[in-house]
């Protein structure tokens, strides 16, 4: 539910951004312009690959190869770290460049909608790290693979919010 609903509001952020775009093209194109889109780049291998590391850390647990499975979470996490970073200074970089919440419409979507998006890879990274630690010994219960499986549809769904967000916000015209 909690998946669904969090779906839900980006979904409708996703709805009214393409509104606002198509009546205010032009401020959208020149705002688009102003993007670090190399850095947006490297965070979308960044999160693919974590997702990558996170689906292969479900198989070794399954396979009770508890040491690789946690290198691989540990993996994930890290890699959300650098996705943070990565995204805090494009932040930094727009910032000194003037680019602020109340310079278009654009920004205003571009800091709301992935500011929105870096909390809920933040808390991500926080799930990702509380389901390594809960089974550092193994997958032992029905409840071990219920929290671990619970914790990588959220980890994908982080990841999957961002492949909308990095064409719709750095590529589409």
């Amino acid at each position: 539910m909690f998946i669904a609903a969090d779906a839900s509001l980006f979904a409708l952020l996703f709805f009214q951004f393409s509104r606002d775009r198509s009546s205010q093209s032009v401020v959208f194109d020149e705002g688009q312009q102003h993007l670090a889109v190399l850095l947006g780049t490297v965070n979308t291998l960044v999160l693919v690959t974590s997702s990558w590391l996170m689906a292969s850390a479900v198989r070794s647990l399954q396979r009770n190869a508890v040491p690789t499975g946690m290198r691989l979470i540990a993996g994930t996490a890290a890699l959300g770290l650098v996705f943070a970073a990565v995204k805090i200074i494009e932040y930094v970089l727009a910032l000194r460049s003037g680019h602020t919440v109340s310079t278009s419409p654009f920004f205003m979507y571009y800091f709301v909608i992935t500011g929105i998006h870096l909390v809920h890879l933040m808390i991500g990274v926080v799930v990702v790290v509380v389901v390594g630690w809960r089974l550092r010994a193994g997958i032992r219960k029905p409840l071990d693979r219920t929290v671990l499986e619970c914790g990588t549809v959220y980890w994908h769904l982080v990841d999957l919010l961002w492949m909308f967000i990095f064409p719709m916000l750095y590529l589409a015209r």
